[in-house]
């Protein structure tokens, strides 16, 4: 249920939600449909600057560290969410986010981890059976990844079920007395370390694609960026996230 309810939440504190509700009720509500259109606007030409979204990402999103300051490690843990299945294709389907798996291929492939926990349940409501790590861990065995290199948990959903699985398995492994290297996203990374380390799990949060830049003031970043829109609705799914999840103690 909490699984369902956090993505309907999600929805309503999308900025977009906001810039097309307030559009769409001035057309509805005929007296106040200037203010309304005004106020649409307004959010729109705030959630579009490029300099305010940096601003507040930078503040928010753990940065990323070079791989001579990571130390070398038994295991890094890739947290799910960048990959599908195409059915048409008949083959996986990287998106948004591979950025996480890309980097943990690599730190194992420079043998600065030893081996890859892949983390990735069903995220769809409608096809609990389409398992993120089982079509990921078959791309690696095609790409000729040793199969005793990868460990898969294939049935978290979210955030709070990888970290309560991946610390069954850790202590199945006997690795929970030693820092664990976690792979995410940059904005993802806050949930994920107060995730983890709720359960027990010291980690090494390792983030990957930053979606802000340093701050920059000229000319090119006052112009409105459509991209920036989208990067807000991340930042607030991620906000809404983790208030959901403080309030269900789960950080």
């Amino acid at each position: 249920m909490f699984f369902i309810l956090s993505k309907i939440l999600s929805l309503f504190f999308m900025p977009i939600t906001w810039i097309v509700l307030l559009a769409g009720l001035s057309f509805i509500w005929k007296r106040r449909s200037k203010p309304l259109r005004a106020l649409s606007f307004a959010l729109l030409l705030v959630f579009t600057n490029p300099i305010l979204m940096d601003a507040v990402n930078n503040s928010w999103e753990v940065p990323i560290i070079v791989d001579d300051d990571l130390e070398n490690h038994k295991l890094a843990i890739v947290l799910g969410g960048y990959a599908s299945y195409d059915t048409n294709a008949e083959r996986i389907s990287f998106r948004f986010g591979s950025d996480r798996f890309n980097q943990g291929l690599r730190l194992l492939q420079t043998k600065k981890v030893d081996r890859l926990m892949i983390c990735g349940g069903s995220g769809f409501v409608t096809a609990p059976e389409l398992k993120e790590g089982l079509f990921v861990a078959e791309y690696l065995d095609e790409i000729g990844i040793p199969k005793r290199k990868i460990i898969l948990e294939t049935d978290s959903r979210n955030t709070h079920e990888n970290a309560v699985n991946a610390r069954v398995m850790l202590e199945e492994l006997k690795l929970t007395e030693q820092p664990i290297v976690l792979i995410t996203s940059g904005f993802h990374m806050p949930r994920a370390v107060a995730c983890f380390e709720k359960q027990g799990v010291q980690v090494v949060p390792f983030s990957t694609e930053p979606m802000s830049k340093p701050l920059r003031f000229s000319a090119d970043a006052l112009i409105p960026n459509p991209m920036v829109l989208a990067y807000w609705n991340v930042l607030f799914h991620e906000w809404v996230g983790f208030a959901s999840y403080w309030i269900m103690g789960y950080v």
